[in-house]
């Protein structure tokens, strides 16, 4: 049975190693913009392929904001409280930016392709699915790392630098803590204006 203490460093590390995902999830609402990825175009049932809300400015400016963030918490040297959490780190600068980069892009690539199938499914813009909205980035962003990693390993690099953070342990913990930060992020976007809908 797992401790208090090291129930709190599996979500502790959970989240700090995800943080690129929430903060990519968050930034195309302050740097996104059009064009939109899909051209405005329609899918053969009539709804657009993907909507306004997916610009190529948020797609790739999100997941560069959410890199550039983390680079700069990861090299601040960690409180007593942080080590004491047994908080795992990043490794270096290279795999901070690179791995950071592309777990904010592949959760932007996961909300995409779950907006697809929304449009397909007949709901607009803004609204609700459960389940499918929480954790649709949360896939895409642990997918994106683990291609990321063996990649990185075909290159020389630590080609287990997924498998060495991502436990399942903390991975169950993402998927259960996810749609509650989840709504959490968006009733502040639209307690900010940011968002049409708080959910």
């Amino acid at each position: 049975m797992a401790t208090a203490g090291e129930i709190g460093a599996i979500v502790l590390t959970a989240l700090w190693l995800f943080l690129p995902a929430f903060l990519a999830n968050m930034a195309p609402v302050f740097v996104g913009g059009p064009p939109p990825i899909d051209g405005g175009r329609v899918w053969r049932d009539g709804r657009r392929i993907l909507g306004d809300g997916k610009t190529w400015r948020g797609l790739f400016l999100g997941p560069l904001v959410a890199s550039a963030i983390v680079l700069g918490l990861s090299v601040v040297p960690p409180s007593e409280a942080g080590r004491a959490a047994g908080l795992v780190g990043w490794g270096s600068a290279a795999e901070t930016f690179v791995f950071a980069y592309v777990i904010g892009f592949g959760a932007l690539v996961g909300d995409a392709v779950k907006s697809f199938f929304k449009r397909r499914s007949g709901r607009d813009r803004g609204a609700r699915w459960p389940g499918f909205d929480q954790l649709d980035f949360v896939a895409g962003g642990l997918l994106f790392a683990a291609a990321a990693s063996a990649l990185w390993g075909l290159a020389g690099g630590n080609g287990a630098w997924f498998s060495e953070r991502f436990t399942l342990e903390r991975i169950v913990a993402l998927v259960i803590l996810t749609p509650g930060l989840h709504l959490l992020v968006n009733i502040v976007g639209y307690k900010l204006g940011k968002k049409d809908v708080p959910w």
